[in-house]
């Protein structure tokens, strides 16, 4: 943890700090006192037979199994309600897998026993030994697959993070092997307990049902090994939700591709199939095969129709179809972009992107008009395997060895800034709800304090001043209704780009490489102002110019669409990032 020998943790009081000054140590020291407990119960309860000391022992180490909670993954992830249900659902996995697991190795060790012995009085109490422990195997596999799903979500959460890190594929060997687990079990439960049950007058008949358990159980607890095994490598591993996925399939599925009459086919299919399959296992298990002549056809025909409905939405994919930028989307980084694209993208792709560079002529395909709206329905995961490695069979070069991971994402950001700017133009007065160009981060000051654009959108919408010349007029009117605005949760940051920003109300101070890039959202027709209202998710959701047709909003337009800005949602955070 500290990076240093571990002759320097033990005389650099390392060691200490960690254990006394740290969540982590705390929680252990607290589980090497909880094994301390469990230790003189058990010496306890083997010298005098004392229930009492086992009770105080299962309490003893069932705290010890949940206190796992706070020294794993769960306790370290950020910005998710961990203790309001993370937590919970963490403990209830831990212990219900140390109660199935737990339970299920001295059951073992005890029908050994009784196959030894094979007198009625022992194989009685193995039938109820049996019987008991099924009722704690269900009650624990069912918590497992609740919990289990809970944690998968919040650890994981995308299909990319299941197959595309090597924490979501050991997750998903796991669930392989719990499944066969629970094939297993299932097996005790259906055919072999009822025997049990039934046949309790017959002790020969019993012994022999309770070996094949004994068989069974043998093998549960060996997959339960291996599972608590990927469990230990998991929990050294960050989890695929904070890791980078590399996809691994040539194709990625993408809805925005299907049409809404198309989405409504194939969930209406996808529900249908779910309930034949069903009604499918249903029947199969209460061995009507008949009825199957029904059931299978219709699964087929749900399947097919699926299929035909989603088949629009199936993509080519990359290896770094998921990746996310390692540098964010931020007018610092934009800028160091802008030179990186005119050295090696303006001579195909032109200066402003439109596909009109001084080769484009002399290219087999034309360059794409890096202008045009499509470019935002492409993954940034995308983008990056093109400047990478090339496309279009070598006629668009590859600068993977020419260009570092960070400038070529750099260059990406820029690409996309400039075209959110080229759109943002045709962005309307009225409120949009419907997809919306991103505007850059940046930094500012304000009154001798530092602040950032996205610090300020935490708190809601707010409204971007754009301006050449001070405009001190209107800057003065939303001074004045600022306590207005502030009550509608909206926020007006004010930027000159010109050479002189003036001293008039709430204009910040900026860098250099800022105004140039939020010049980017400027026209030279817009009279000299333009106003962007952003989401607080740093989207343009309106623009007004003094040059418009309208003018710019009034005060009560900006208070009643400020409301309705803050009511859209805003989509969650990619956590990955780490793309090389």
């Amino acid at each position: 943890m500290s990076g240093t020998p571990l002759s320097s943790v033990v005389q650099g009081g390392v060691l200490g700090i960690v254990l006394t000054q740290t969540h982590f140590g705390i929680d252990w020291l607290i589980r090497a006192a909880l094994i301390v407990v469990i230790a003189l119960c058990l010496v306890v309860q083997a010298r005098t037979r004392e229930q009492a000391a086992g009770w105080v022992g299962l309490l003893a180490a069932s705290a010890f199994i949940a206190s796992l909670a706070w020294a794993g993954h769960g306790a370290a992830t950020e910005n998710v309600p961990f203790d309001a249900i993370h937590a919970p659902a963490d403990i209830l996995h831990l212990l219900a897998a140390g109660a199935w697991l737990g339970a299920l190795v001295p059951l073992v060790i005890f029908l050994t026993q009784v196959w030894r012995d094979k007198s009625p009085q022992a194989v009685a109490v193995a039938r109820t030994a049996t019987l008991r422990f099924s009722v704690l195997g269900l009650t624990s596999v069912g918590t497992l697959i609740v919990t289990g799903v809970v944690n998968t979500w919040f650890l994981a959460g995308s299909v990319p993070a299941l197959i595309g890190t090597l924490y979501g594929q050991l997750l998903l060997l796991k669930v392989a092997l719990f499944a066969a687990m629970i094939a297993v079990a299932g097996m005790n439960q259906r055919r072999l307990l009822p025997c049990l049950s039934d046949n309790a007058s017959q002790p020969g008949l019993c012994l022999q049902v309770i070996q094949k358990v004994r068989r069974n159980a043998s093998i549960e607890a060996a997959v339960g090994v291996l599972v608590l095994a990927i469990v230990g490598i998991i929990g050294i591993l960050p989890p695929g939700l904070h890791t980078e996925p590399r996809w691994p399939l040539p194709f990625r599925f993408d809805l925005a591709e299907v049409t809404p009459r198309g989405q409504t086919v194939f969930e209406v299919a996808v529900i249908a199939f779910s309930l034949c399959l069903v009604a499918t296992i249903v029947i199969a298990e209460r061995r009507r095969y008949h009825a199957m002549t029904a059931s299978v056809p219709l699964l087929i025909l749900f399947g097919f129709v699926s299929w035909v409905a989603l088949r629009p939405g199936i993509v080519h994919a990359y290896p770094t179809s998921f990746y996310a930028s390692t540098q964010p989307y931020a007018a610092p980084f934009i800028a160091s972009g802008a030179p990186l694209y005119a050295q090696n993208c303006s001579v195909c792709h032109g200066a402003t992107g439109r596909g009109d560079g001084p080769l484009a002529g002399k290219l087999p395909i034309r360059p794409a008009d890096l202008t045009e709206p499509h470019l935002f329905a492409h993954k940034v995961g995308e983008l990056y395997w093109w400047v990478s490695h090339g496309r279009d069979n070598g006629v668009m070069p590859g600068f993977a060895d020419k260009l570092t991971p960070e400038q070529r994402w750099d260059l990406i950001n820029f690409v996309l800034a400039r075209t959110a700017g080229d759109l943002s133009q045709q962005t309307g007065s009225q409120i949009s709800t419907t997809a919306a160009v991103p505007f850059p981060d940046f930094a500012f000051e304000q009154n001798g304090a530092q602040n950032t654009l996205s610090q300020m959108l935490k708190n809601g919408p707010v409204l971007v001043v754009l301006f050449a010349t001070p405009p001190t007029a209107r800057l003065e009117q939303l001074a004045n209704v600022q306590p207005r605005l502030t009550a509608a949760s909206l926020r007006v940051v004010a930027v000159g780009l010109g050479s002189s920003t003036g001293k008039a109300p709430l204009i910040v101070d900026v860098a250099h490489n800022v105004r140039t890039v939020l010049a980017l959202f400027r026209s030279s027709k817009d009279g000299g102002e333009t106003e962007l209202m952003l989401d607080r998710g740093g989207n343009v959701r309106a623009r007004w110019t003094a040059s418009g047709p309208g003018g710019l909003a009034d005060p009560r337009t900006l208070v009643s669409d400020a409301v309705r800005v803050k009511s859209i949602p805003v989509a969650a955070a990619n956590h990955a990032g780490h793309g090389g």
